[in-house]
């Protein structure tokens, strides 16, 4: 033993570096002896933690693709129902302008046949007006008529046949 004790230090005259190498080894032997379970533990943990991160992301990726194709469909339903309610609003302004229409219609028939009425009876006022006046005018000329043909003995006749009548009606 004494021996390679000293081929040990005839060596560590050689190579000064040795000792140091030595020292490293025992200290990485030492580090690794008492860090082996805690690093061990650490890189499952870490392992296990890595695995959860995955199945969380492909989970998440997966409820994205969901949410994706939910928006695309809804994307594509609201085209749909776009083109429906335009359909719907214009089938509604046709039905309206239609109404519309017919409520015009129903007003100006309206209107006609109030003129109608209006005109038949301002005709009618004209005509009992114009009679009225002709009937003025014929009373003016029999009044000139009588008055210029009529004697005082005709006149007298007249009234005394017109109280006989009268008085015939009264009894």
């Amino acid at each position: 033993m004494t021996g390679g004790f000293l081929q040990l230090a005839q060596l560590a005259l050689i190579s000064p570096e040795i000792p140091r190498i030595a020292n490293v080894v025992v200290f990485v032997a030492v580090i690794y002896y008492l860090a082996r379970k805690p690093v061990a533990q650490f890189f499952r943990d870490r392992v296990l933690g890595i695995g959860r991160e995955l199945e969380l992301a492909r989970t998440e990726r997966e409820d994205a693709r969901a949410k994706l194709q939910q928006i695309e469909s809804r994307l594509n339903r609201l085209n749909d129902e776009i083109q429906e309610l335009r359909a719907r609003a214009a089938a509604e302004a046709d039905a309206e302008q239609a109404r519309i229409r017919a409520a015009a219609q129903t007003d100006a028939e309206k209107l006609r046949a109030l003129a109608r009425r209006e005109i038949e009876s301002a005709t009618n006022v004209a005509r009992l007006e114009l009679k009225a006046f002709a009937a003025a005018q014929a009373v003016e000329l029999a009044k000139t008529l009588i008055r210029r043909d009529l004697s005082e003995d005709q006149h007298h006749r007249l009234i005394e046949h017109f109280s006989q009548q009268i008085s015939e009606v009264r009894q």
